[in-house]
């Protein structure tokens, strides 16, 4: 019996462990008009650690591969660089001042897409 009631007591301490980091996350997603960009952040907003793009109604999940903070600078925010699953390179550059991500393709032909933070 009571190595039954140890056991629970281990089970339940580890569910509840589990629960508590699964909230230990915000997320922020940025609309546009040909895409949204959903940031996975740490609960205090520190650091980024998952970048999705939505594309036919999903949720893909793109490459971390570099991170340059731009706290210092006179907008705020970081720079994140990500890479899709065909090899396709972007940046994620995050205005703290005006709440707004501007994506570029790396390579490309320079237009980019201003998102806006949704409500």
């Amino acid at each position: 019996m009571k190595k039954f009631v140890f056991a629970s007591i281990i089970g339940l301490a580890l569910v509840v462990l589990q629960s508590s980091t699964a909230f230990a996350q915000k997320y922020f997603v940025y609309d546009g008009d040909d895409f949204n960009v959903m940031l996975t952040c740490t609960n205090d907003n520190s650091r980024v650690t998952k970048v999705s793009f939505s594309a036919n109604n999903e949720w893909n999940t793109f490459e971390i591969e570099d991170y340059t903070d731009l706290e210092d600078s006179s907008d705020g925010g970081f720079i994140y660089t990500v890479r899709d699953g065909v090899g396709n390179r972007y940046t994620i550059d995050y205005y703290r001042s005006g709440d707004k991500i501007k994506v570029n393709q790396i390579g490309g032909t320079g237009d980019g897409w201003t998102l806006y933070r949704r409500q």
